[in-house]
């Protein structure tokens, strides 16, 4: 299937704030709730092991679309709002920040600056996922919660891209290479990167970790009927109606994977 690369023409660096995350969330509702939530989401990936001690998840500015949220570079577990950092679309961190960032942010300000339709990116190594960016074996949507993963997920090559050496740390750790991730997700909301794990994407960070952490059971559920025969795979347009319908109802495993992470 043919993937096509948006470039987002609309987000260019005419300004970005010079306050803190913590003066923006002061002065800003929307700020403030879309900082707090990426702090929960960080532990329900963790509590959902869909991250571990590495992993990551981000989320646009809803007061700047020029700029994103993410983490310092501490274990999703452990992350608090005073660990937020807010970058660039070129993955700098701005406000005179100078904490340790991630090393592969540039996988969140790549895909954030290539499509407007994305607000958040979740980036992790979770095990079922590995074996289909290695096989050929195509991750495919095997029931309703899946539906997202249309007629497949795509599968990023680092080699395709990496110059002038393919001899990798696997890494996605430039603005290039970045830019060459969002390319190859094309205009679906996962996708596999070979040797190392998966980036997701969603308009919003709850729809991002159900996509997340339904991806990954539906790995776990193909591989497992993979053994048995023949896969009966959701066709295009049973994943286009399952993926309207059920993507209504996100606010209800949200509340189950909320109140979790809260009473541990």
């Amino acid at each position: 299937m043919k993937r096509t690369f948006i470039s987002l023409t609309f987000l260019v660096a005419t300004h970005v704030s010079a306050a803190s995350v913590q003066e923006q969330m002061e002065q800003n509702a929307a700020v403030k709730t879309a900082v707090e939530e990426l702090v929960l989401a960080n532990h329900i990936l963790y509590d959902q092991n869909a991250v571990d001690g590495y992993g990551h998840i981000s989320v646009r500015n809803p007061a700047n679309p020029n700029t994103f949220f993410l983490a310092r570079s501490v274990a999703p577990s452990v992350v608090k709002v005073d660990d937020i950092i807010e970058f660039d679309m070129n993955g700098k961190a701005l406000n005179g920040d100078t904490r340790t960032a991630y090393g592969e942010r540039f996988i969140h300000s790549g895909i954030l600056r290539n499509r407007p339709d994305i607000n958040s990116v979740i980036h992790g190594h979770a095990s079922p996922i590995l074996p289909y960016g290695l096989t050929g074996t195509a991750l495919k949507p095997v029931y309703h919660m899946s539906a997202f993963l249309g007629e497949g997920a795509p599968v990023f090559e680092i080699r395709n891209f990496a110059k002038p050496n393919p001899d990798t740390d696997m890494f996605v750790s430039s603005s290039d290479l970045g830019d060459a991730l969002s390319q190859t997700m094309g205009l679906q909301y996962f996708v596999l990167m070979r040797g190392h794990g998966y980036a997701t994407g969603a308009d919003s960070i709850k729809k991002a970790v159900f996509r997340t952490v339904y991806a990954i059971q539906n790995a776990s559920i193909q591989s497992e009927a993979m053994k048995m025969g023949q896969v009966q795979y959701l066709t295009p347009g049973e994943a286009a109606n399952s993926k309207e319908t059920i993507e209504k109802t996100i606010g209800r495993p949200w509340q189950l994977w909320s109140e979790r992470v809260k009473n541990q």
